[in-house]
């Protein structure tokens, strides 16, 4: 089978070296280049998501998606299989890719596990064949909405404790923060009428764990610049996409969509927001004693 990834940044770059490993016709696609490939590997910013299917959808119609972008589109508030779906049709052959893996670890080949969620059973064994090795070891799970919406809320706590970093807070309040994100993700996923189960532990608990926990996340750094400097600022600083700043629009909608407690999720929202700075520290130590 033919395969392109769409984003030559570091993680496409990674998910590049896994894959050359399995199959002989691999390669990156750039937007001047024909959709000649079977399966298109999506590792770019999410909010570039809609940009690129719409250029793929005119071309070819009977193509495998495998989403390896983290984040929800702004404005629609959609995940990334929602956007594929409108785009390219509800029978489309759809998968994601998430879990526990920094891009320059698993250049690396340090060992890891991911999930693979899929919409249908349809080529689920190929897909998985494409990515397994002894150091990338992947969990096929049924389902993507709740992979999809963990992989993007994990930014969004992240950040937090890269606040909290910043704030000079050490690892207990930081895994007390991890606990509430998790008491979150809990939350909505029962308003979503999924349930958590040891299958997609690698793609939920692990990847927000991964991410709360180390500077490797651009999410935890950002968070952590912002204990010191405004959002933009910080944004600058970091110099490549920090999905959870632009995730973090989207949780207003959430809250009230599926009318679910999130309280950790907006505060992030509203310390980015937040046009003074100066009050950040108080906003966090608020919140972090009454919880």
């Amino acid at each position: 089978m033919k395969v392109k990834i769409i984003g030559n940044g570091a993680w496409g770059n990674a998910l590049h070296n896994v894959l050359k490993e399995n199959c002989s016709s691999i390669s990156m696609w750039n937007r001047s280049d024909r959709v000649d490939a079977d399966i298109f590997v999506l590792a770019l910013p999410t909010q570039a998501i809609r940009s690129v299917l719409a250029l793929i959808a005119p071309q070819k119609k009977y193509i495998t998606i495998i989403n390896a972008s983290k984040g929800i589109e702004q404005i629609t508030h959609k995940l990334p299989f929602q956007i594929a779906t409108e785009l390219l049709g509800s029978d489309l052959d759809y998968f994601c890719l998430t879990g526990p893996s920094f891009a320059n670890e698993v250049i690396e080949k340090m060992p890891t596990i991911v999930n693979l969620g899929y919409m249908r059973s349809k080529n689920k064994e190929i897909v998985k064949n494409l990515f397994q090795t002894d150091y990338f070891r992947v969990r096929i799970v049924k389902g993507v909405m709740m992979l999809e919406m963990a992989s993007a809320l994990k930014n969004v706590y992240a950040i937090m404790c890269g606040l909290a970093d910043g704030l000079g807070f050490g690892t207990n309040t930081r895994v007390k923060l991890i606990i509430l994100a998790m008491e979150e993700f809990y939350r909505l996923y029962k308003k979503l009428h999924l349930e958590i189960d040891i299958a997609v532990i690698p793609g939920t608990v692990g990847d927000l764990i991964l991410t709360c926990n180390s500077t490797e996340s651009r999410n935890f750094r950002f968070g952590k610049m912002l204990a010191k400097n405004p959002a933009k600022e910080s944004l600058q600083r970091i110099g490549s996409i920090v999905e959870g700043y632009y995730t973090v629009s989207s949780i207003p909608y959430l809250v009230n969509k599926y009318n679910v407690e999130l309280p950790l999720a907006l505060l992030t929202r509203e310390i980015i927001m937040d046009q003074n700075h100066s009050k950040i520290r108080k906003k966090f130590i608020d919140f972090i004693k009454r919880v």
